[in-house]
């Protein structure tokens, strides 16, 4: 058998490019767009936030605390649609980082608030100067009009 470089320039494969199959029926299918957008977004953004060793999760984390001081990790587990036991790991990491910091509730001694360290609040400054041009760039296929209107409708499909 022939490895696929001794076949020789313009030989086929004998197996259909990603270009050749019929998608129709996945490109009605919001859920599986949706899914292929996400991946897409994830891509460039390890590419983009990759100095700053933000995830998409951290980022959000980061993000919820910087605007909500004081949030409970319930909270933000809900919101980030995470189980509380995968948030607690990412909040350790981050403690113990510096980048957040954990205080009891006065109203509820049994309760934690969560708020962001100087070190973790410049990490978002910095990660939160990236996102306007990130966002452009991967948005780029649709008009200024289009991209408002994609976040209309995203924000109307998920209320919170």
């Amino acid at each position: 058998m022939m490895s696929s470089k001794a076949r020789g320039p313009g030989a086929k494969s004998a197996q259909p490019s990603e270009t050749s199959l019929d998608l129709r029926a996945l490109q009605r299918t919001p859920g599986f767009m949706l899914r292929l957008a996400q991946l897409k977004f994830f891509e460039g953004f390890y590419e983009e936030f990759a100095a700053l060793g933000l995830t998409p999760a951290t980022y959000a984390i980061f993000a919820i605390i910087r605007d909500n001081p004081g949030v409970p990790p319930s909270s933000l587990a809900s919101v980030l649609r995470l189980r509380l036991p995968n948030l607690i790991k990412i909040l350790n990491e981050l403690q113990s980082s510096g980048f957040i910091k954990r205080n009891r509730s006065k109203a509820d001694r049994r309760a934690v608030e969560l708020m962001l360290t100087p070190k973790g609040a410049k990490l978002i400054q910095d990660g939160a100067r990236l996102t306007e041009p990130y966002n452009r760039k991967m948005l780029a296929p649709l008009s200024e009009s289009e991209q408002r209107m994609l976040l209309e409708l995203l924000n109307r499909m998920l209320p919170f």
